[in-house]
């Protein structure tokens, strides 16, 4: 009997499931918490991209200096002429820009004598130009012409010097303009531009009669759409349309 007495806790540790065995065993230390994860700081916000000198990213929409002439800046003028922005000119050429504007004497070969990428080409006569600069001679140097004209841009952008005497002031009763280089235009400056209803069926008319054509050998109604599409953008921007000012700017 005593020797019964001795023996059941034995057994009653040995019939107890394995993960409630205690016996003979000392108690096993609580398992130690999981370290606190650690809390990286956050990284720096990276640096905004250096500007490139004399780029300002900006669109001047007002005179650089008082006098008879309201022009653009001359720094932006000059960027301007040595790139290629047709959208730019478009906003430039609005209903209410206030740059002064001149017009084509008569039919005249011109070009930039002050260097850029414009290709030499014939303005027309009655032709509309926005002004950028008035050039004076150099007072030393190689001077091309009289040195003096005025810096002009075109409807397209592009940039010409022009002498005094092939422009004017006075406004002709029938404006013509530079061709409106419509493959180069952004699509945020189209869609802009095809918000007018007028603009829309010349676009759609232009692309009926040149399918597809963009450029090389083309129909005399291709052509002739093409006029068509480039009047109705004047016309409209003349209006008081407005273009959202480019994402690329000189």
């Amino acid at each position: 009997m005593r020797l019964r007495r001795l023996l059941l806790p034995t057994l009653v540790c040995v019939l107890l499931p394995l993960p409630f065995v205690a016996c003979a065993a000392a108690r096993q230390a609580p398992a130690a918490a999981p370290p606190a994860p650690i809390e990286e700081e956050p990284a720096p916000a990276p640096e905004p991209a250096p500007v490139p000198p004399g780029v300002t990213g900006v669109l001047p929409m007002s005179c650089a200096a008082d006098g008879p002439l309201c022009v653009p800046a001359a720094d932006f003028a000059r960027r301007l002429c040595d790139g290629a922005y047709p959208d730019v000119g478009l906003v430039l050429l609005a209903k209410d820009a206030p740059f002064t504007r001149m017009y084509v004497a008569g039919d005249v070969e011109a070009w930039n004598a002050d260097g850029g990428r414009s290709a030499r080409t014939r303005l027309r006569f009655d032709e509309e130009v926005l002004v950028l600069r008035k050039r004076t001679p150099p007072a030393g140097g190689v001077v091309v012409g009289t040195g003096g004209g005025f810096l002009v841009m075109r409807w397209d952008g592009t940039c010409y010097t022009l002498e005094d005497a092939e422009v004017t002031a006075r406004k002709p009763p029938a404006l013509k303009h530079a061709s409106i280089p419509w493959r180069y235009l952004t699509e945020r400056t189209r869609a802009a531009l095809l918000e007018s209803a007028k603009v829309q069926a010349a676009y759609q008319r232009r692309g009926k009669e040149c399918k597809g054509a963009v450029s090389g050998e083309v129909t005399k109604s291709c052509e002739q759409a093409d006029t068509a599409l480039s009047a109705a953008i004047v016309a409209e921007i003349r209006g008081g349309l407005r273009v959202p000012t480019p994402e690329r700017l000189p």
